[in-house]
């Protein structure tokens, strides 16, 4: 971290405060003494603290809410492949190198080849080890090609491994293998099949965990080590914890009436500031700040900081209109700024996944998608994520779905008729009823979108061609996806980033930069910083390129564990030496 930016800063956007310097730790009048901590109790968190408790530590996890994070809250999809015995019994044929090569296409260079290898060759271990932890998944296999399978369904294709330029790299499989749970007809949620029954394995190992404690500061050592943290704990028995936690959860369920995006969501943001100033004003008063030795590190496990709206204007202003996807109040950056506060490297914090999902209905990729200025920019086929980075870093966020009569009114049957989730439902509904244009030529639908015509009328042309086999698409797309727009009148559906009634999700994917091998943060220099680790989107990671279903909460596992293993293997430091700097917590 530079000298000239840190907690003093102005665009610091955080309550995390400088570390606090120590003498030897065995001097320190430590409140709690534990070999392993672990800060946000979220997939990734609750994935080290039972690895290392596995391990034989001793392991205090602390979460500023109630535990789960985003993990919990999300659709519930662990990518895995290679093999896998839920792949195996819906009779499906995978490899470690399949798996790999399409891997490689999405993640590119944000992790090492030898870093994406490891983590395909251990994806049939992970997803045995959630298994024997309780986490149970199903076989019921979806073969078409879905943002999201219908209920019922547990296996799928939850990437564009489908696609024919994908398939001409790598044997497609389906790879996203959802929680089984009771039929439920909800739109998140389903991420607490998995948090859940690791939680209940972890507290049987003696994993020991502090909900409503807020991190606040590291305690380092003069070498650079950390050997512990500091916290402020609501405690457990005091009515006003209660209180504490009735206030945080009625903000967060405010800031989850509806979409970030969707008109009237200011109005909900405002009532939430006020229950959390009523929680801060109660840890003012009441909260209890207890120092913890970490004899064998500290992982900082805390989510991104999507919903850390000044953090995020700082370093990706262009995914303000997004829809927030995380955990409200919990992906503010705090993880993320406790690395930095003690040296670590923050790298890619520009990088946001945005979702652009246009499939269901199976109509609308069939169709051509444009920008401001009628031309094609995508293959309309590909998951969401690919093409939510190519409309927003690249067309200004614009676009527009342009189908013929018969795909429309396909799209429609399908709103009504197909299987769908209301979170999938509702906002195609809204798409179709009030973000459409409709001309009985292309030339006047240009005109009414602003458009020039002659783009928008090549565009469609040249696919034209493509559909009817004379030549190949000029985005490889496959040729049963594709649709001759040939039957009037048209239409121009606007997906835009910015659309208020049908959201485009994003989330933040940049972070702390890791060793690979082991889990621990990173300085400027790429030294390691001496106890101290990072995991899931705290930490740079598999879904910091291109996010994929699943794939995060995968990396969550996979970086969970990495981190846990390596603490284990680490002796109890020796004490370092230098003069105690204890500084009062600021809880204004």
């Amino acid at each position: 971290m530079s000298s000239d930016f840190g907690p003093h800063s102005p665009q610091w956007f955080s309550r995390i405060e400088a570390p606090e310097r120590v003498e030897s730790p065995d001097q320190v009048a430590w409140d709690v003494t534990t070999d392993f901590a672990v800060v946000g109790y979220g997939g990734a968190g609750i994935s080290a603290a039972l690895q290392a408790a596995e391990k034989g530590l001793k392991v205090l996890a602390v979460d500023a809410f109630g535990g789960g994070g985003a993990t919990a809250m999300n659709g519930g999809i662990f990518y895995a492949g290679g093999g896998t015995p839920i792949q195996r019994a819906a009779g499906v044929t995978d490899s470690v190198e399949a798996m790999y090569r399409y891997l490689n296409l999405e993640v590119q260079d944000v992790v090492s080849p030898q870093t994406l290898r490891r983590f395909c060759e251990g994806s049939v271990a992970d997803l045995e080890w959630l298994q024997g932890h309780g986490v149970r998944f199903d076989s019921t296999y979806y073969t078409k090609k879905t943002f999201y399978p219908p209920s019922g369904y547990f296996l799928y294709h939850s990437d564009s491994s489908l696609a024919e330029s994908c398939a001409a790299v790598a044997k497609p499989a389906p790879r996203g293998h959802k929680y089984w749970h009771p039929p439920i007809n909800q739109a998140v949620g389903f991420g607490v099949h998995l948090t859940e029954p690791l939680q209940q394995r972890a507290r049987a190992q003696g994993v020991e965990f502090w909900p409503r404690t807020e991190a606040r500061r590291l305690v380092l050592c003069a070498r650079g080590e950390v050997v512990g943290l500091v916290v402020i704990r609501m405690p457990p028995d005091s009515p006003h914890t209660q209180a504490y936690m009735d206030a945080q959860e009625m903000a967060r369920q405010l800031l989850q009436k509806l979409p970030s995006s969707m008109p009237g969501f200011a109005r909900l943001e405002r009532k939430a500031e006020r229950y959390w100033r009523k929680a801060d004003e109660l840890q003012r008063q009441h909260g209890v700040v207890q120092r913890i030795r970490a004899s064998r590190g500290v992982c900082l496990s805390a989510g991104g900081f999507i919903w850390n709206r000044q953090m995020l204007a700082a370093h990706s202003p262009k995914y303000i209109s997004n829809m927030a996807m995380g955990s409200p109040g919990g992906d503010n950056g705090s993880g993320i700024r406790l690395g930095q506060s003690v040296g670590g490297e923050a790298a890619l914090m520009e990088r946001v996944s945005s979702w652009r999902f246009i499939n269901p209905p199976s109509q609308w990729p069939k169709g051509i998608l444009v920008n401001s200025q009628g031309q094609r920019f995508v293959n309309e086929e590909l998951y969401g994520a690919a093409i939510g980075l190519k409309m927003n870093e690249h067309q200004q966020g614009r676009g527009y779905i342009i189908l013929d009569r018969t795909l429309y009114r396909g799209a429609w049957k399908s709103a009504v008729l197909e299987n769908l989730f209301p979170f999938m439902r509702l906002p195609l509904v809204l798409a179709l009823l009030f973000q459409t244009r409709k001309a009985s030529t292309l030339e006047g639908l240009a005109e009414k979108l602003g458009m020039p015509a002659a783009n928008l009328r090549e565009a469609a042309a040249r696919y034209n061609r493509a559909a009817q086999g004379l030549e190949p698409d000029e985005f490889g797309k496959s040729r049963s996806e594709c649709h001759a727009l040939s039957e009037g009148p048209f239409y121009a559906v606007d997906v835009s980033a910015s659309s208020k009634l049908f959201p485009c999700s994003a989330m933040t994917v940049g972070g702390l930069r890791v060793d690979e091998d082991s889990g621990q943060v990173l300085r400027e220099d790429r030294t390691r910083i001496t106890g101290l680790y990072a995991a899931g989107r705290t930490a740079i990671g598999l879904p910091s390129n291109l996010y994929v279903s699943g794939l995060s909460a995968a990396d969550c596992v996979f970086s969970g564990r990495r981190a846990a293993r390596h603490a284990s293997n680490q002796a109890t430091r020796e004490p370092c030496l230098t003069k105690p700097q204890y500084l009062p917590l600021d809880l204004t």
